[in-house]
């Protein structure tokens, strides 16, 4: 019979609780992998979701949110009970990647695009919610369990959820029927010589908000009469648009060479190609809530009256990067 070497036997034991508790440290400072966004390979609808946008994982570690859309979008929390300014004021101002979040004072990263990554470090156990300030309705939360809990999923069930939800998305089910993108719209939906600046929807999971972003002008190419009007109809319940003929205002808030129709809805008049009109940034109104002060009505409406023959090119100034 052969006996083993007693010291050997001591080394490996020491070996294999030495690399056992190098495994523990590094589970419990794991870095979770997360998207933003998404986009189909036209650009032409965006997943507005954070994919997926509930988590769980233990205090200390990190996630990493990588951007899959060429629509910028912001990661982004908030002190409970802070005001959320809207684009581009942020926190005020941006955060590094990296930064840690402990519900003390709030984080944001800058506007991501397609490829750019953002970390944050969750070093307190908390339920925190996440918001892109882009688009105020795209929200999560993260859960930060204490580093003695069992988590509940793995970083594989959230590499599949997220492409189940943006898959899910992408392929709305009310538009999968359709291969061309105008006939998304049913022609009692606009009116005569009517176009539609974009349309979506909003769906929701257990940790917040999602929606599908058609980025398209629907029946844009039209044909009028000289004298005729054309009105654009924002047919999305969460996405903005503008309407913007000729030079692109630096700021696209406010309407350019604009007046207001008797319901609220803009009016442009051009009188040859070239010529200049912005409708501002179009779109519906916050959903009133309990409590808070009745928003005004929703005028997602802009019309241009022609006065010259001639083809007129027109952009949204927010979305053109996307071909919008």
């Amino acid at each position: 019979m052969k006996f083993k070497n007693p010291m050997c036997v001591a080394v490996a034991l020491f070996v294999v609780l030495a690399s056992s508790g190098i495994s523990r440290t590094v589970e419990a400072q794991q870095i979770w992998r997360a998207t933003v966004g998404g986009q189909s390979q036209d650009m032409g609808k965006q997943a507005i979701a954070f994919l997926p946008n509930e988590l769980w994982i233990h205090a200390g570690d990190s996630i990493a949110w990588t951007s899959g859309s060429n629509d910028i979008h912001t990661v982004s929390f908030f002190v409970a009970g802070q005001k959320v300014n809207p684009f581009p004021v942020g926190c005020p101002g941006f955060s590094p990647s990296g930064t840690s979040f402990d519900g003390s004072a709030c984080v944001t990263a800058p506007p991501l695009v397609a490829g750019q990554q953002f970390t944050v470090k969750f070093p307190v156990v908390g339920n925190f919610s996440l918001i892109c300030l882009v688009h105020p309705h795209m929200t999560g939360v993260i859960h930060v369990l204490a580093a003695s809990a069992t988590l509940p999923h793995t970083q594989g069930f959230y590499n599949d959820q997220a492409e189940f939800q943006q898959r899910s998305l992408l392929a709305d089910s009310d538009l999968v029927k359709v291969h061309n993108m105008e006939d998304m719209l049913p022609a009692h939906v606009l009116p005569r010589n009517g176009v539609a600046a974009g349309i979506g929807e909003i769906s929701s999971t257990a940790g917040g908000l999602q929606s599908l972003a058609v980025v398209r002008f629907l029946n844009g190419t039209i044909t009028v009469h000289v004298g005729d009007t054309v009105e654009w109809s924002v047919l999305d319940p969460a996405t903005p648009h503008t309407i913007t003929f000729g030079v692109e205002p630096a700021n696209p808030g406010p309407p350019v060479n604009v007046t207001f129709d008797a319901d609220g809805g803009g009016h442009a008049t051009l009188n040859a190609p070239g010529d200049t009109a912005h409708s501002g940034i179009i779109g519906t109104v916050p959903e009133n809530q309990i409590g808070v002060a009745q928003s005004p009505p929703s005028i997602p409406v802009f019309r241009v009256t022609f006065k010259g023959p001639g083809t007129y090119d027109y952009k949204c100034a927010l979305h053109d990067n996307l071909g919008m």
